[in-house]
């Protein structure tokens, strides 16, 4: 049996987060955008290889837990060190907060951290549990 873990996020700019997503590798499944607000995302799905994902949606501002940001944290798996270090120079080009520079881990692998425009908490490494 395979086990998929879909996180969701809550994001105040959509079209940041969408960028994001795709520039770590993330392929667009499903986005619903709001008939009165085309910027604001109902809905979103995004796939990361055959069985990883993650939902988004834009804040509600409606006082509930849906409009909480930026209390999440991300680990993002890629194929390989190489990809590693080129996704570490896209993100600093983006302009995110680098939280923790791309280093080689005793553990194995290749990783770094940083904070999205919410404040989430985002690792990307080659390592991939043992």
């Amino acid at each position: 049996m395979t086990t998929t873990v879909f996180p969701a996020l809550r994001t105040s700019d959509a079209n940041a987060t969408i960028a994001l997503l795709l520039t770590l590798g993330f392929t667009e499944r499903l986005i619903v955008r709001n008939e009165s607000d085309p910027a604001v995302v109902d809905h979103g799905e995004f796939a990361l290889g055959d069985t990883g994902g993650i939902m988004i949606g834009s804040v509600r501002n409606d006082g509930s837990a849906l409009d909480a940001v930026g209390g999440s944290s991300i680990y993002v798996v890629v194929d390989t060190e190489r990809e590693v270090d080129r996704l570490y120079q896209e993100i600093v080009d983006m302009g995110h907060a680098i939280v923790r520079p791309v280093a080689t881990q005793e553990h194995g692998g290749r990783e770094f951290d940083f904070r999205d425009h919410d404040g989430n908490s985002w690792g990307v490494g080659s390592y991939r549990g043992a």
